[in-house]
């Protein structure tokens, strides 16, 4: 009688996050888990108990990974650093960025109050709040709306732009932003 595999949880999450890096959520199933992992699947579910908590888990590190990025210096304007990584992000990990934004997106509607403004725009928060506290705010709404755009035709190979180039862009598009907001103020 052979003897039945265990697989930590955190070897399973390592599979699933490898195959979604590399191929996109469509290739994460339980089979291909195992398959990754040299089993059947039966024992992926006695460590964990559904492909939703395998889809939070890779969700979650995803995020990790996109806010990693948010939080590099690549000016010296944190706001214009957050949303160069998440450009950077969206060029560099393709597919990850589709898992979260298109294949499987969450609810960006929360009740208001739930962060402070400055931590979600820099990505220290998770994105429903990011969504939350730009809805709050026109300038910050504007701001993210032109960044996922400019992220979204990145990821998807409409454009290619350098690095210099991206930065530039965003900078531009939030000083006009913010300038506006200004000239409503007075």
């Amino acid at each position: 009688m052979t003897q039945r595999a265990t697989f930590t949880k955190e070897m399973i999450v390592d599979a699933a996050f490898g195959l979604a890096r590399e191929h996109g959520w469509a290739a994460v199933t339980a089979r291909t888990i195992a398959r990754q992992l040299g089993s059947s699947t039966m024992p992926l579910y006695s460590t964990l108990k559904s492909m939703e908590e395998i889809e939070k888990e890779v969700r979650s590190r995803a995020e990790k990974l996109m806010h990693d990025y948010q939080r590099r210096p690549y000016t010296d304007n944190p706001m214009v650093c957050s949303a160069v990584g998440y450009v950077t992000f969206a060029r560099d990990e393709r597919n990850l960025f589709r898992f979260l934004f298109v294949d499987r997106p969450v609810t960006m509607n929360r009740p208001e109050g739930s962060a402070a403004d400055v931590e979600a725009v820099q990505g220290v928060v998770d994105l429903v709040d990011q969504a939350a506290t730009a809805l709050r705010d026109p300038r910050i709404l504007k701001s993210w709306a032109f960044t996922h755009g400019l992220a979204s035709l990145i990821s998807s190979s409409v454009i290619d732009l350098p690095d210099d180039r991206i930065t530039g862009l965003l900078m531009e598009a939030g000083a006009v932003f913010y300038s506006e907001q200004e000239e409503t103020d007075e």
